[in-house]
């Protein structure tokens, strides 16, 4: 069997069929599992999160897990709100959401920087194929099944002319994250969820967070301006976005910053089923556009999937 992208949906159903004695492979374009479970070096050891900032857990499948985490060192509670509590733990993973990613893909046969160009059927099997790239060959595994994690319109585009898949939207994200001389001016607990800001939803001390040793900051736009300034130059982009931070740095100086382009940061719509497959079950389709979003519905939709290619396996 075929995994195709290696974020939190992914990983979950890979571990799963894995664990249930089957043979699996995991691809992701990236250069290291995790998809938004991802953290952006910058100078002077500062670390900053750049995808996914915390999660909560609501399920009690995902409550346990979350426990193994724990005991495991992977993940530790970092507060239980942020403008005032309301008694659910947000949870972070220390020196950075990729350490997640890399835990949960530790023991898979998991490839990265292998960008998949298409699915295509081939007899009573599915050809995962894609080219030859900076960082190796062009390469095809055939399977029985393929499961896609990643966002809908992209596995769409593998599928073409072959599957009609869900049509799901989702919105986007600029995240900028700056290392910075000193702590910036953001309050206790570390975090600020943000609903009337002209740019920003969220703003986010590393620190306070346990994810750097060092100051750096995390600021996500908020969709609508991500998707009016998406097609700007990135130099140009980067310095107005900057400007924008001023308030929140308590005058500390910048000493690095780096912009992250999220297209598919958040899902509009999200399709009722906690994932989907097509009518033989040969193609399934997860992640947090099925079921529900954020971490937590990636992670019950990547164990949906399993559970679907395993009963049929």
């Amino acid at each position: 069997m075929v995994v195709i992208g290696a974020g939190m949906a992914g990983l979950t159903a890979a571990g799963r069929i894995a664990g249930a004695g089957h043979d699996v492979v995991v691809l992701d374009k990236g250069r290291r599992p995790g998809g938004r479970l991802a953290t952006k070096h910058l100078v002077g050891g500062a670390l900053a999160d750049h995808g996914a900032q915390f999660f909560t857990a609501r399920s009690k499948v995902f409550r346990s897990q979350v426990e193994c985490w724990l005991e495991e060192g992977a993940v530790h509670e970092w507060c239980r709100g942020f403008a005032a509590p309301d008694g659910h733990p947000r949870y972070a993973a220390r020196r950075g959401m990729r350490r997640l990613g890399a835990h949960i893909a530790a023991g898979l046969d998991v490839r990265t920087s292998i960008k998949v160009a298409a699915v295509v059927p081939r007899g009573a099997r599915w050809s995962v194929r894609w080219p030859e790239g900076p960082h190796g060959p062009a390469g095809r595994i055939d399977a029985d099944i393929v499961v896609l994690t990643a966002p809908v319109p992209q596995s769409a585009d593998l599928l073409a002319g072959h599957v009609t898949v869900p049509d799901l939207a989702y919105t986007p994200t600029l995240s900028l994250v700056v290392a910075l001389g000193t702590a910036p001016a953001i309050p206790a607990p570390g975090g600020i969820q943000l609903e009337d800001d002209p740019t920003w939803s969220w703003i986010g001390d590393n620190v306070a967070k346990r994810v750097s040793p060092v100051a750096a900051a995390t600021f996500h736009t908020r969709p609508d301006v991500a998707a009016a300034r998406w097609d700007e130059a990135t130099e140009v982009l980067t310095t107005e976005l900057l400007r924008a931070t001023t308030p929140w740095l308590g005058g500390a100086e910048i000493l690095d910053v780096a912009l992250h382009r999220w297209r598919y940061a958040t899902p509009a719509t999200v399709h009722p089923d906690p994932c989907w497959a097509s009518p033989d079950g040969r193609i399934v389709m997860a992640g947090d556009a099925f079921g529900s979003p954020r971490v937590e519905g990636a992670f019950l939709s990547g164990l949906a999937a399993a559970a679907l290619v395993t009963e049929q396996a």
